[in-house]
């Protein structure tokens, strides 16, 4: 694994910029056939050891009907790129993208929800549509901070917009926008199908908790397991 130190000199904001540019025509913003089975939630959080920045991203299989956890994988290192506005996947793909991997080599999964923006960024590509353009899946992105896009009233729901289409929705306390092969109506429909608890919908709200406990006890770094975990915190157990 490249030392931190060599990242840090040889990344350039401006040359991520123009590789979001370049990954943004890979986006693909049709729906696609039936619905999901499974989803997942993928969510990341951050804390120091040793004068380091560590991250723990955190994946999360769910049933879309039960609303079952199924499995949870995470997976934690030190985070070498800094944060950046518009450019938080190139620090979050490195703990988010180990155990999304995990996740799908033991699920089915059909579609991810991410904590971050899709399409609502300044290039069209912000991290869940990075996710889904690497893995090839269907992917939306529900943040808690508007990131780019115009809020406008139209129909009875509040849609952010870019030069006069809607990139997301505004969804009473989250921005939903699509991230890879769903449309924004579609986007919007599973989130509120998904939000059961409080704003976030299901998925990202087990994955949010998650990584917010593993970061204060990080065990090691690398791989983990979190099914008990995410069972614990997962609506089943509060029914």
């Amino acid at each position: 694994m490249m030392e931190c130190s060599l990242v840090k000199k040889r990344f350039s904001a401006s040359r991520a910029s123009r590789a979001q540019k370049i990954l943004q025509g890979m986006v693909m913003l049709e729906d696609q056939p039936g619905e999901p089975s499974v989803i997942a939630g993928l969510d990341a959080a951050y804390t120091r050891r040793d004068g380091k920045s560590i991250g723990v991203g955190v994946a999360v299989a769910i049933d879309s009907g039960s609303l079952e956890v199924l499995s949870c994988k995470w997976y934690a290192a030190e985070v070498c790129v800094p944060y950046i506005p518009g450019l938080l996947a190139f620090r979050e793909m490195r703990i988010m993208a180990p155990p999304l991997s995990l996740l799908m080599e033991e699920v089915n999964v059909d579609m991810v929800v991410v904590d971050g923006h899709g399409i609502a960024h300044p290039r069209g590509f912000g991290i869940a549509s990075h996710v889904g353009v690497a893995f090839r899946i269907p992917s939306i992105g529900v943040a808690k901070k508007r990131l780019y896009g115009e809020l406008r009233r139209i129909g009875g729901k509040t849609y952010l917009i870019d030069e006069g289409r809607p990139i997301g929705v505004y969804l009473q306390g989250v921005y939903v926008s699509p991230g890879h092969m769903v449309t924004v109506e579609r986007a919007a429909r599973m989130v509120e199908g998904l939000r059961v608890r409080g704003k976030l919908p299901e998925p990202t709200r087990v994955a949010d908790i998650v990584t917010k406990r593993l970061r204060r006890r990080i065990p090691w770094l690398g791989p983990g397991d979190c099914s008990a975990e995410a069972r614990r915190t997962g609506l089943l157990d509060y029914i």
